[in-house]
């Protein structure tokens, strides 16, 4: 049996997914709603890894915020946005949601999924 950590972030409690106001259709937004940034909303760019360093790597972006001042620059901002992503990718893992797609390094940052057919000779 695994032990409860009430101290990590969870969806539905500490941040929502919310449709983005995009042309993707897959773009999703969250909304923080505890914590130092409560109402702010951000959206997250590429994800990545990094085998050299071992760790993930990503970018994001604040789509509005109470606070005029808050900056992706900010440290406890990103720990935060860190956190979200973490329990984010948990949760896609453990009901299978979870997408992945291979780099193209040809293109530097540009991601592609095999989508090839095989031959049915």
């Amino acid at each position: 049996m695994r032990d409860i950590d009430i101290d990590k972030i969870s969806e539905g409690i500490d941040y929502e997914l919310v449709p983005a106001n995009a042309d993707n259709e897959q773009a999703w937004d969250v909304r923080i709603l505890t914590g130092d940034f409560v109402e702010s909303v951000i959206r997250y760019g590429n994800v990545s890894f990094d085998g050299a360093e071992k760790c993930l790597k990503f970018n994001f972006r604040i789509m509005s915020s109470p606070d005029p001042e808050l900056s992706t620059d900010f440290v406890p901002l990103q720990e935060h946005a860190a956190d979200i992503l973490e329990d984010i990718l948990e949760r896609s893992y453990a009901q299978g949601t979870l997408t992945t797609a291979e780099m193209d390094d040809t293109y530097g940052d540009k991601f592609r999924t095999n989508d090839s057919a095989e031959s049915t000779d």
